[in-house]
């Protein structure tokens, strides 16, 4: 019996990204492949990309900013907009939807951590709990977690599900910003 108990707490930790639920017994491993959105069934991105300047001024300190949903409205993007999802901010950013409870999440922590310091300046790296903002992450069918969200003003959002190496997270952020 002991054997098999701690054969089910182990299991988490060996899985690359948790489902998103309150409770993370569903584990789901997902394919870590850049998916980009396709602009004409796009909800995220609107027609016409204004030309304001962001609400307030960017955090550019190459630190990792964790985001209240809120927060979220106000430096990412509103979820509630009847002419679509538009990035704010001038600087490309990278959201992590994460949770405290999730394993794979907890163990990308260093890795964005190390990579928001190595690309200071060049791109915003945010967090938000995905626990606290259900909303958002309905709006974004933020299904699994570790799930990545790459924003630029230019482009569609991309998505990166599942945990990574600090290769793969960094292939990845510089084929974003090319």
């Amino acid at each position: 019996m002991k054997k098999l108990f701690l054969a089910l707490m182990i299991v988490p930790l060996l899985l690359g990204s948790c489902k998103n639920r309150t409770n993370n017994d569903e584990v789901e491993i997902e394919n870590t492949e850049t998916e980009v959105i396709d602009r004409s069934v796009n909800p995220y991105i609107s027609e016409k990309q204004a030309e304001e300047t962001p609400v307030e001024a960017e955090n550019l300190s190459g630190e990792v900013i964790v985001l209240s949903a809120s927060d979220f409205e106000k430096k990412v993007t509103e979820i509630y907009n009847d002419k679509g999802f538009r990035y704010k901010g001038y600087t490309p950013c990278i959201v992590d939807f994460y949770a405290n409870w999730c394993q794979p999440c907890m163990r990308m922590k260093p890795v964005f951590e190390k990579l928001a310091k190595k690309y200071k300046g060049q791109v915003i790296f945010y967090q938000i709990n995905v626990d606290n903002a259900r909303d958002i992450c309905d709006v974004f069918d933020i299904e699994n977690i570790p799930t990545m969200m790459f924003f630029n003003r230019s482009d569609a959002p991309r998505r990166m599900v599942g945990a990574m190496s600090e290769t793969e997270l960094d292939n990845a952020i510089q084929e974003f910003l090319k």
